[in-house]
């Protein structure tokens, strides 16, 4: 009798209520139907649902549902489906050129924009790629799609997972799997080539259709080609300044030159007593490129007379700017730092965000009319009265500053708008220089998963958060993509138009920065819309073993995010 009531309940539908985007839903259905079954039709304004979230936890579309359940759907669009749909192509095109290039071995680098830049280098003396053979690669990863292939998902020990690369010749996934907590591991094969990728996948290639593949430089980028509110790809084209990608493939060939590529061989350094030997080379290599923007700066004085520094959240701007004006003044110049802040319009006087409440990231809630007017009277050698912003009253103050340039003095101005010719509208190109910063991350998980720069950046904000600015890791993560909305609005268009790159990244820094933040993840609750993002931070922070910071130097621009800053931060 009690079989038949437990088989009776069983076979009773479930209800799931459903969001996406703007959407709302609810259905009834027999329990044990997976995700995959149970997606609202597509969108033509929409990228294919990849994923969900079965309350706060991350599932890909093949996981069974037994109990009524609240579900969020993810697409390509949203911060967690995107990197989903990024890995499931990296997948698609490890496969692809396993296929078409087997003499060949992939890479995946750094982001470039809507992609990830990805070379093939050749083994056994095989000729360089030619444009002809990149096509060649995307019509195999299209034939692939095309055939909606199913992406088989197998769950396996750890040990079994690390023996299964070791024997493959890649080191690089077993040692970094071999650190994980985990005591399974998720490996996903395609016509006979598996992987492990670091995240979920999608469970079929026929998702895989909106991709392009663009020779650049030395290799190739595998774009995402996201379509726009019309409906067509938002990235026809394929654009990027060839003077920061120089930075970064800079950075690259020198982290290759120390052997430290992965997060297996930063750890190996950790354990081998060698740490202190990479701080002081990156910090070193740090300073120079610091350096050489100085002397640039000093050869251009007095003709220019401002430099404006911008940079996405997390950067390293403030540090920059003070090491800056230290090499500076070292050249013979006085620096006078300038707060762009000051210059901010009432908050009554703002105009609305999407939200409705101030925008108080847009250029427009600078008052870019006074400012332009004093710097060009700066310039000229004239004083002026600088405004000073009350931001607890969220106006202008009484109070002003008195500001006169002498023969010597330089003007530095850092702030998000920077770079934005519209700032210093006002003022001649000639007079004006501007420096672009970011965490250019160059290190890699393994050669198909590279750490993000946004990662980088959001796991430098979550440790300065918690250890200075008293907010929690779960407001952190849970404000973090509205301050990415602002970066790709308001800097990452501009970047183009720097005259400078400076890159803050330090190849050593997830050593010391992942165990300072691992047991806040920890602490947040699945209840928590923060949860899933803290759960797929904490996989990544997990990865790395802890160092000690005694080695670096109290002018290091991570110091600004470990606290042992010599600078006001």
């Amino acid at each position: 009798m009690k079989q038949e009531n437990i088989t009776a309940k069983i076979t009773e539908n479930i209800t799931v209520d459903w969001t996406w985007n703007d959407e709302q839903g609810s259905l009834a259905t027999a329990p044990g139907r997976r995700l995959g079954e149970l997606t609202p039709p597509p969108r033509e304004d929409r990228p294919p649902i990849v994923a969900a979230l079965v309350g706060h936890i991350l599932k890909d579309l093949t996981y069974p549902v037994f109990c009524n359940a609240d579900i969020t759907w993810l697409d390509g669009a949203s911060p967690l489906g995107s990197r989903i749909l990024q890995n499931s192509l990296a997948f698609l095109l490890a496969v692809a050129a396993e296929q078409e290039f087997p003499d060949y071995k992939l890479h995946i680098f750094h982001s470039l924009r809507n992609g990830r830049y990805c070379t093939l280098f050749p083994n056994n003396g095989a000729p360089k790629l030619t444009a002809a053979a990149i096509a060649r690669l995307e019509a195999a990863m299209r034939e692939l799609a095309r055939q909606d292939l199913p992406i088989i998902k197998n769950t396996v020990t750890k040990a079994d997972a690390v023996s299964f690369f070791r024997r493959a010749g890649d080191e690089p996934k077993a040692e970094t799997l071999e650190q994980l907590p985990d005591k399974r591991v998720t490996l996903y094969t395609l016509c006979g080539v598996t992987r492990h990728m670091f995240s979920k996948l999608v469970p079929s290639t026929g998702t895989l259709g909106d991709f392009s593949l663009h020779p650049f430089e030395d290799g190739f980028v595998l774009a995402v080609d996201s379509p726009g509110a019309d409906g067509k790809p938002a990235w026809p084209t394929f654009a990027y300044p060839k003077t920061l990608n120089a930075t970064l493939d800079n950075y690259d060939k020198w982290i290759d030159m120390q052997d430290v590529n992965f997060c297996c061989d930063l750890n190996r350094c950790v354990r081998q007593n060698d740490f202190n030997s990479l701080v002081i080379m990156a910090e070193e290599r740090q300073t120079r490129s610091l350096q050489q923007i100085a002397d640039n700066i000093a050869d251009a004085f007095p003709k220019v007379r401002l430099v404006l520094i911008a940079g996405p959240s997390s950067s390293g701007k403030t540090s920059f700017c003070n090491r800056l004006a230290i090499e500076l003044r070292s050249l013979g110049l006085k620096p006078i730092t300038l707060s762009m802040d000051n210059y901010f319009r009432n908050n009554r006087d703002l105009p609305p965000a999407e939200d409705g409440q101030p925008d108080f990231e847009a250029v427009t809630a600078v008052d870019t009319e006074l400012f332009n007017q004093q710097l060009l009277q700066m310039i000229a050698g004239e004083a002026v009265e600088m405004p000073v912003f009350d931001f607890v009253k969220g106006e202008r103050s009484d109070r002003t500053i008195p500001v006169q340039l002498g023969a010597e003095h330089i003007l530095l101005v850092e702030g998000i708008h920077g770079i934005n010719e519209a700032l210093t509208r006002d003022v001649p190109a000639a007079n004006k220089l501007k420096i672009y910063i970011s965490c250019m991350t160059a290190l890699n998980m393994d050669s198909l998963t590279p750490i993000s720069t946004s990662d980088n950046r959001e796991i430098r904000r979550l440790v300065r958060d918690v250890k200075f600015r008293g907010i929690s890791a779960e407001k952190t993560l849970l404000t973090w993509q509205k301050v990415r909305r602002g970066e790709e609005k308001n800097i990452f268009p501009f970047q183009d138009s720097a005259d400078f790159y400076f890159n803050t990244s330090l190849i050593y820094e997830f050593s010391l920065l992942a165990p300072l933040i691992t047991p806040y993840l920890q602490q947040i609750d699945e209840s928590s819309p923060a949860y899933p993002e803290a759960r797929r931070l904490l996989r990544l922070v997990s990865c790395f073993v802890a160092a000690d910071p005694k080695p670096v130097p109290a002018y290091s621009l991570l110091q600004e995010f470990l606290g042992g800053s010599v600078f006001e931060v």
